[in-house]
């Protein structure tokens, strides 16, 4: 099985709303394309550590991790807007160290309603929905069947 990497365009959440709310223009809101190694065993979204401060991304807390070389404690930063073909989603940004790939984990491709193909090697809309996304209500069909 090979590695599925996608291109996505991200955009500083925080810029999102100051633009929304005129504090500044929309060519003020920082983005960036990005190439991710698609991750199912990451949980969020990671980037190293340049591209957030390039991004502009605020740090709000910490949370131990496990990797691939143990437990260590990691920053999460402010969300980002992820835009993958005509799906985004707000999401919050974990560090990984400079040269570490980002990575797109499973939490994104939840929202997004995106799945790994790995025989093709590309990220798939649901195929339960002919690839149309679909915000699935399963809790509610769980609980009231």
């Amino acid at each position: 099985m090979g590695k599925i990497m996608q291109k996505a365009i991200i955009e500083n959440a925080y810029d999102i709303g100051a633009a929304k709310e005129g504090y500044i223009s929309e060519d003020k809101i920082r983005r960036m394309e990005v190439e991710f190694l698609v991750d199912t065993g990451a949980a969020m979204v990671c980037l190293p550590i340049s591209s957030i401060q390039a991004m502009g991304l605020k740090p709000l807390h910490s949370r131990n991790v496990i990797t691939a070389t143990g437990r260590v404690e990691r920053t999460i930063y402010s969300p980002v807007m992820l835009k993958i073909f005509d799906r985004e989603a707000n999401l919050d940004v974990m560090e990984v160290p400079d040269g570490v790939p980002p990575l797109l984990g499973y939490l994104a491709l939840e929202n997004l309603d995106l799945y790994p193909n790995p025989t093709k090697q590309i990220l798939e809309g649901n195929p339960l929905y002919d690839g149309k996304m679909v915000m699935d209500l399963l809790y509610y069909k769980i609980i009231y069947k």
